[in-house]
This record gives C-alpha cells, sequence and structure tokens, in this order.
C-alpha cells in the first residue's frame, strides 16, 4: 500500500525547478553575500558588502533583500551586479529576522519587538505592523495568510512558543497555534505546512510540526530529535533537514511523516542548512571558526562538488525556490473539484475535461483508501459521510492515464 501511495503522491508532487542554478549565502561574520554560480562554478565570495549582524536572504527575480538585524534595516541589493540600491530602516530596536514578499508589500518580522512589519517594495516605507507572539522569527505566505513562526521566550524554555496566522486582507492575527519548542523555518509542501522546531538546544528535543492551513490546526508532529533547523523536500516527498549546530542531516517522509534519519540516526553528512532542486542538493556546512563549505551533492547524496565561502554562515538560498523558505512550485491539478474546503457529509463534486469515465479512489494522509467513486460522462460524486475534517488525496484513474489532486474537508 506504501509504495501505491508513494506513486499516487508523486503525480501531485511534481516539481517545476525555475530559475538560474545559483546560490546565495549570507556570511555573517564576513558581512559579505557569497554567490555561487552553478552552471560555470564561479564563486564570488564578495559579490555584495553586508550591513551589520546580516541575516536572512530573500532572492526575487531582480533583487535581493538581506535583512540586517544589528542595522534595523533591510538591504536592498540588485540580483545583476551586487550593488547596493536602498537601504530600507525597519524599526528602532526591532533587530528585523527574516523577509517574504507577497503582492507588492515586503513582511519583515522584528525578533525584539514581538511584530511583523509590512513594507511598500516600491517605497520602502514601513505602512504598517501587527503585534505576534514572543520573538517572531521565519516567515510564508500560503493563500492569502501569512505564518509567523514565535520562537518564545527563551530564558523559560521558550515558553509561548507558537505560529501566528495573519490574514493579509486585514492584516490581523487570525489565530496562533501552540507548537513544538522553538520553531525556526516553516515549508510547504502539498498543501501542509512543515514546521522545524530546534527545542531548547539541551533537554527538549527538536521535533516537527505540521499544519494544516484549511484548518489552522497542529495535525501532526514528528519526534525527529536533535537541534532541526530548515528543511527541504524533494519531489519523491524525502524531507531533509538541516542541523542547527551543523553538525547532522536527518530525514523523515513527509508524505506519511514515518522517520527516516531521525537524530537518533542521522545520515553522514553535516549541514546547518539544505536546499536542493531535481537535479542536486547543496549542504552549508558553517565550520565554526573557519571559512564555511557548500558541498554539492548529487540527488542520491552522493558527493559532487565543494565551494568555499566565508565565515558564520547564516542563510543559503537556491535561485528559483519559492520564497518564505518554500522549496518546490507545484502544477495545478488537471482535474476540478468543488466545494473546496467542503463540510463533512456533504457531496464534493469532481468535473473532468479529459475524460468522461474512470475511476475515482480517495486516500487519507496515511495512504488508506477511504472511498471509491465513478466518473460517469466526466463527473463523479465524492459523499463524504463518515469522514472526519482534514486533508485527503483523490486518483482518478481513466483509459488515458491516472490524475490526482487534493481536498480539504472542515468541520
Amino acid at each position: 500500500m506504501k509504495r501505491h501511495w508513494l506513486a499516487i503522491l508523486a503525480l501531485v508532487l511534481s516539481p517545476l525547478f525555475l530559475g538560474a542554478q545559483t546560490l546565495y549565502v549570507v556570511n555573517s561574520q564576513s558581512r559579505t553575500l557569497s554567490r555561487i554560480d552553478l552552471s560555470t562554478d564561479i564563486v564570488n565570495n564578495n559579490f555584495a558588502s553586508l550591513g551589520n549582524i546580516p541575516n536572512k536572504v530573500l532572492v526575487t527575480q531582480d533583487h535581493l533583500w538581506v535583512v540586517n538585524s544589528g542595522d534595523n534595516s533591510l538591504q536592498k541589493i540588485s540580483a545583476q551586479t551586487g550593488t547596493t540600491l536602498a537601504n530600507h530602516f525597519i524599526a528602532i530596536g526591532s533587530n528585523p529576522w527574516d523577509c517574504v514578499q507577497h503582492n507588492g508589500y515586503l513582511y519583515i518580522t522584528g525578533l525584539m519587538t514581538s511584530k511583523v512589519y509590512k513594507m511598500d517594495v516600491l517605497t520602502g516605507t514601513v505602512v504598517s505592523s501587527v503585534n505576534v507572539g514572543v520573538s517572531p522569527g521565519a516567515l510564508l505566505v500560503s493563500n492569502g495568510k501569512l505564518y509567523v513562526c514565535n520562537a518564545g521566550n527563551y530564558v523559560s524554555n521558550y515558553a509561548g512558543s507558537s505560529v501566528s496566522v495573519v490574514d493579509l486582507a486585514s492584516f490581523s492575527v487570525i489565530n496562533t497555534i501552540p507548537s513544538s519548542a522553538n520553531p525556526q523555518y516553516l515549508v510547504e509542501h502539498n498543501g501542509l505546512i512543515h514546521v522545524s522546531c530546534t527545542g531548547n538546544w539541551s533537554d527538549i528535543a527538536g521535533a516537527i510540526c505540521v499544519i494544516d492551513p484549511a484548518t489552522d490546526e497542529l495535525i501532526q508532529t514528528i519526534p525527529i530529535g536533535g537541534t532541526p533547523s530548515n528543511i527541504w523536500i524533494n519531489s519523491t516527498g524525502v524531507a531533509y533537514v538541516g542541523d542547527g549546530n551543523g553538525s547532522s542531516l536527518y530525514s523523515y517522509n513527509a508524505n506519511d511523516f514515518s522517520l527516516l534519519n531521525p537524530a537518533a540516526n542521522p545520515l553522514a553528512l553535516a549541514a546547518s542548512e539544505v536546499v536542493g532542486n531535481s537535479t542536486m542538493i547543496a549542504l552549508l556546512s558553517p565550520q565554526w571558526g573557519e571559512n564555511a563549505i557548500v558541498r554539492i551533492m548529487h540527488p542520491d547524496l552522493s558527493p559532487w562538488k565543494n565551494f568555499t565561502v566565508r565565515m558564520m554562515p547564516t542563510d543559503l538560498k537556491l535561485q528559483g525556490t519559492a520564497s518564505g523558505n518554500g522549496s518546490e512550485v507545484h502544477a495545478p491539478p488537471a482535474l476540478k473539484l468543488y466545494p473546496n474546503p467542503a463540510k463533512t457529509g456533504t457531496m464534493v463534486t469532481l468535473h473532468s475535461k479529459e475524460s468522461n469515465f474512470g475511476q475515482l479512489e480517495i486516500y487519507n494522509l496515511r495512504g488508506q483508501m477511504v472511498g471509491l467513486s465513478t466518473l460517469i460522462r466526466g463527473k463523479a460524486e465524492i459523499p463524504t459521510t463518515g469522514l472526519p475534517s482534514g486533508a485527503y488525496f483523490y486518483k482518478l484513474n481513466t483509459a488515458t492515464g491516472a490524475s490526482s489532486g487534493r481536498f480539504v474537508l472542515t468541520k
């Protein structure tokens, strides 16, 4: 059943890699931005000079946006030349941490002010702010909502760890989702949000929390252990997780949430950050106190090539990946299904313009088939009586092939 389930998800999750194969590394101690052109293997470790305590970089088509925590600013850099075009001030004492862009605005977290700031991309002016949780960090935009990692109070073992949900239309907090200790990174995969929670670096082990954005509920906690950092998920659903100390690499199955290489049995590789695409995986080895190394691996994790960057790297980004810690861009399903989301107990209707007849299978998140229906004259109805709220997958088998998609049931 598991192989059948993975085959279904492979149809849903075929990624489209966009953009040039270029890596960027924020070298915090050296205060430089490294640019690695993977088509020529040319490394420019002084592509851009950065501000005080540079932390994260947002990569867009024309610009690079570096969050300088010590300067309370967002640095706008030309992606073509590395020239600094502007330094936009955020707020006094804000200690900005992360940044995402959406619909003409930049959203920046203020670690010390417990706020998210909204900045106009064209003018560089902060136009609004909203209070979130304690020590906000990573950001991710999904379906008109902004998800914010709140690390919590570190002096109290990260009490108050949570993910705030901000409605972007009203720019107000509409939900707060408790999480495991010290959430630091977010990534969206197959319609669900995976949150990497680092733990307290001591006796509270790290975990991955999975949130369903349709209901904004925590649906799974994966006890990966250790001190997990960022997550990159490949096209088959294998999630690779960096280690906050840069000493390990973990993995789990993002489709069924099973552990593959937890902290008790990590992969024999060291990485504080991991990114990738269909042709390679890049691992950032910080080598604290020395120049860091970016290791390029083949998709099977066999070694390929290495690049030396600068000291104390804090971020690794790949040109072409989604902003806000996202790792994949997914093709939309070929079928039309409505309503989606739907209420439990109602009938969901699927239409196909490509096929008139076929068999429709329904699966839950654990890969168990929970429903079966028939497509007749391009239409199938899915009864949801008895199904609990949550996310489900459908697979339509026809004479010309198979198509898949996802729908959500709410109470």
